[in-house]
């Protein structure tokens, strides 16, 4: 028996039979299941070494750090199996999530391309044991606040840091402390410094969560000053988060660069923020996405496939843009998903003709707003008696 699988008292530290846990991996490597999922495997399994050591308080990290050079198998069950190649987690694999678990942080996360901690190089492994013993060194004896702060700067990638920053801001909601600001300053840095892409936009995403639309001015005067500039690639996440969260100045920046989209014919392929909207899944609820779905009638070219009640039908944007168009300004334009495709040609045709003789001039943006604000007022009335 190794050093690390030491008998203590005659019995075994949980940490020393950590191979032979039962626990479907992703309830300790994913924080979605760290709630009820994990619960309920620690109430019908309370021996397993795994639901010991994460019923323990935080001090039992200094028992799983010599683990995590540790590459032994494990009898972890596989409730799923991604493919062939998804990896088999190991004792350090273990080890590192119930740290990670403990300390609500992440020291090696990878959501990119899913690999585990004993897939890294020998020197890769190193680094991160060193990482994890100099942080616990520095935080066991504060509190779980800090030691997320502490790890924050050492996040090994934007989704790790992200997700941090979100945790530390939850946790400490309500609290007197000033770790809420620093958590959303953390997120706030990374949109100024990614204005214009994928990274900026999921910060932005967490920021929502926790009530914050702030990066929507950011993201607004960035493309507001690429108008006129084709060519430049504007980001499908920032795309969507602008529809989410979006008021009529964003609706109408969004207009403005689909008309320039159409104009020099920019399709979806090429990343078009008109087929972005299309895709949103706002575009059927929020009237200020209707000139643009107006717009997208024109884009009849076949651009994927999809199962019908009749079997596989090929489609379009136009497809699309006049199932969500007809629902939302209540028009029956003939348009049937189950259509041959000379019907759903001829609904989007009729779709478009009613455009250009009443639909541009009854949803200008003017009147979407009235619209809109007679909604909200008529909603916020009292019910009658």
């Amino acid at each position: 028996m190794s050093a690390k699988r030491r008998r203590v008292g005659g019995d075994e530290q949980p940490e020393a039979r950590l191979a032979d846990t039962r626990i479907p991996f992703h309830l300790l490597r994913h924080a979605g299941n760290w709630g009820e999922p994990l619960k309920v495997f620690i109430a019908r399994n309370p021996d397993d070494p795994v639901s010991e050591l994460t019923s323990a308080d935080r001090s039992v990290i200094n028992r799983l750090i010599p683990l995590l050079s540790d590459r032994d198998p494990t009898r972890c069950e596989s409730s799923f199996v991604l493919d062939w190649s998804t990896p088999h987690p190991r004792v350090c694999d273990l080890a590192l999530a119930i740290i990670e678990y403990h300390g609500r942080v992440r020291f090696h996360h990878d959501t990119i391309f899913g690999s585990y901690l004993h897939q890294l190089p020998d020197a890769d492994l190193k680094k991160v044991t060193e990482r994890v013993d100099a942080w616990w060194r520095e935080v066991k004896d504060k509190s779980v606040a800090s030691g997320i702060r502490a790890q924050l700067a050492h996040g090994r990638s934007y989704p790790e840091t992200v997700w941090m920053a979100t945790t530390l801001a939850k946790l400490a909601e309500g609290s007197e402390t000033d770790d809420r600001e620093f958590a959303l300053q953390v997120l706030r840095t990374m949109i100024d410094e990614n204005p214009r892409t994928h990274l900026g936009a999921y910060a932005a995403d967490a920021l929502a969560e926790l009530g914050d639309t702030s990066p929507v001015d950011i993201f607004y005067r960035e493309w507001k000053s690429w108008l006129g500039r084709p060519g430049l690639i504007h980001d499908s996440h920032i795309a969507f988060y602008l529809c989410k969260h979006g008021t009529r100045r964003e609706w109408e920046l969004l207009q403005a660069i689909s008309v320039e989209e159409i104009r020099n014919r920019k399709g979806p392929g090429a990343g078009a923020v008109w087929a972005c909207v299309v895709n949103s899944g706002v575009a059927d609820t929020n009237p200020y996405a209707i000139p643009i779905l107006a717009l997208a009638l024109s884009q009849t070219e076949n651009t994927g496939s999809r199962s019908v009640e009749n079997g596989s039908q090929a489609f379009s944007y136009a497809d699309t843009s006049c199932e969500l168009l007809q629902k939302q300004v209540g028009i029956d334009f003939g348009y049937k998903r189950t259509g041959t495709t000379e019907e759903r040609f001829e609904a989007i045709g009729k779709a478009a003709i009613w455009w250009e003789a009443q639909g541009r001039t009854k949803y200008e943006f003017d009147n979407i707003e009235k619209q809109l604000k007679k909604h909200d007022s008529q909603s916020s009335k009292p019910p009658q008696k």
